[in-house]
């Protein structure tokens, strides 16, 4: 899968042209491009609009065409793909599971396998608890969705074509939206599976809520059922455990491999992508505290508590010397 990121201003681009090819340690090719043409070609729902603007992106740059070509449209360009936006695995979540076990993938087999048990039971618990306590029929995310394309969709005017296919006038094109078959000729609701503006405004004519017309997976039932297995600890104490001769006999031996001249790495490499990420976070940095008071515009070695405690210090000293005691 191809990945296409904007610089916000971290890149030089070409003067004329605006575009630029650039490459990582490891020689991967990397391709920086103006947001205004191509992040925007690469978003857009219809397949008309694509070709008007991917048409501008060759005009301006033949040879970047033929290189988003011969990368196949159909796996950057959203309309252009022939599936739904969930139907493909990513590494997204052994990346985030790595993320979350940074520490524990220090330990020995046996205390790593029972961290990850321990972080996941508390990961289902809280989610549990959030979906006790959530009584909409739709997901949290999805519903706040729902509620921005309603106020964007007031105004749109209706018109009955046939049986649960509706004309919706009021935005840049009319929409023709077939209710039956969840289908907008605006393109979002046919690939999000997420009643767009106009498919709401036509639900709304005929009287049909908007969490009937959302896809399963976005219902609060779906996300019910993703969390009610329960992830149990070993109820038996490990001077109970009942543990065939056979396995008790293996001798466990190291792999056969050469240790690595160095330390263990514990972060994987950065790639091109990583490093244009972490640029675009640190534009909004925040303002640096003290780890020792938590207060801004200083640090740990000009804290004004280390000054003071020193300055008691030194006046408890004095009055014991002077004085025999401190008052």
């Amino acid at each position: 899968m191809m990945h296409i990121y904007t610089t916000c201003g971290v890149w030089e681009f070409g003067a004329t042209t605006g575009w630029v090819f650039s490459a990582d340690e490891k020689g991967a090719r990397l391709l920086l491009l103006e947001s205004s043409s191509t992040i925007e070609a690469s978003k857009v729902y219809r397949v008309a609009e694509f070709e008007k603007t991917f048409a501008n992106v060759c005009n301006i740059s033949p040879a970047i065409g033929k290189y988003l070509r011969d990368a196949e449209v159909q796996k950057w360009a959203r309309c252009q793909f022939s599936g739904y936006r969930y139907d493909i695995r990513t590494t997204n979540p052994a990346e985030s599971i790595n993320s979350a076990l940074r520490s524990p993938r220090e330990y020995p087999i046996i205390p790593l396998l029972d961290s990850v048990r321990e972080m996941l039971t508390r990961w289902f618990c809280n989610r549990k608890k959030k979906i006790s306590k959530h009584n909409h029929p739709l997901t949290k995310d999805v519903e706040k969705k729902i509620e921005r394309k309603t106020k964007k969709g007031k105004t749109f005017a209706v018109y009955h074509v046939s049986d649960g296919r509706l004309l919706v006038r009021g935005d840049k094109i009319n929409c023709l939206v077939d209710l039956d078959r969840r289908t907008c000729s605006c393109g979002k609701y046919n690939m999000m599976k997420i009643p767009c503006r106009h498919t709401i405004k036509a639900g709304f004519h005929v009287g049909r809520q908007q969490h009937t017309l959302t896809d399963l997976f976005y219902t609060t039932e779906a996300w019910r059922e993703a969390y009610h297995e329960s992830i149990n600890p070993i109820a038996v104490p490990e001077d109970a455990w009942s543990i065939p001769e056979d396995v008790v006999e293996v001798n466990v031996l190291p792999t056969e491999s050469r240790k690595s001249v160095g330390r263990n790495r514990k972060r994987r490499y950065e790639t091109v992508e990583d490093k244009i990420r972490s640029s675009q976070t640190s534009q909004k940095r925040q303002p640096r505290k003290c780890s020792r008071c938590g207060i801004s515009r200083h640090n740990r070695t000009t804290c004004w508590y280390v000054q003071v405690c020193k300055l008691w210090y030194l006046k408890v000293q004095y009055c014991i010397v002077s004085y025999g005691f401190f008052f």
